[in-house]
């Protein structure tokens, strides 16, 4: 399969990043896939310490794009909007699939592996891998942070509105991150997802 791993990142997050980037690059050796990282920093700044750390690993074929907000969006909002263009970045290079990756998750480097082939076995349009909550533990977290998304399912379900022919900030047209709406969306459009947990372990959730 033709995956883009794509992932919203921002400088709040910064504690996690060379380790997460270390696992890309690990996971990366068994299952071949692109990088594609969406900066929502309040600057450019932060693009060109994260390309420092891919030097530093030796990451190479990846892209990285900064989106500068105008005004003081939400940080759900901005990750969002960050989602919406990486899904249309999967459309228009016909991706098979996005693996949706939370830069704060370590993860096993077989992950992407199992998750294609449970999406196979079922024929999901999404299978989605929970954690535990990066501020507790004890709370299981299932706002897709590891999850893969085939082509049809972004095909029929966008993350943000248009308005204009641009991607709308609108926060009236939010689908919140934290709750079943973009999943109620995928059930709606007629297609079928999984939820798993404790199949693709060990998760470190990194909060500092």
């Amino acid at each position: 399969m033709k995956i883009l791993i794509g992932t919203p990142i921002h400088q709040a997050k910064d504690y996690a990043m060379e380790r997460w980037l270390k696992n890309v690059a690990n996971l990366r050796k068994l299952s071949p896939s692109n990088l594609l990282l969406v900066d929502n920093s309040p600057t450019e700044n932060y693009c060109e310490k994260v390309k420092t750390y891919c030097d530093k690993i030796g990451i190479t074929n990846y892209k990285i794009q900064h989106v500068d907000f105008k005004k003081n969006e939400s940080s759900d909002l901005r990750i969002e909007y960050c989602q919406e263009l990486i899904r249309q970045y999967c459309l228009s290079r016909n991706y098979d699939a996005w693996f949706s990756w939370e830069c704060d998750q370590i993860i096993p480097t077989n992950t992407l592996g199992k998750l294609i082939q449970m999406m196979k076995s079922g024929n999901y349009s999404m299978v989605i891998a929970n954690s535990r909550a990066r501020w507790d533990p004890t709370v299981l977290n299932t706002n897709m942070g590891i999850t893969l998304i085939s082509f049809r399912c972004l095909k029929k379900n966008l993350f943000l509105q248009r308005r204009e022919g641009k991607i709308s900030l609108d926060p009236k047209n939010t689908y919140d991150i934290n709750t079943y709406e973009y999943k109620k969306r995928v059930l709606a459009s007629k297609q079928r997802y999984i939820e798993v947990f404790g199949i693709i372990k060990p998760i470190y959730h990194l909060n500092q």
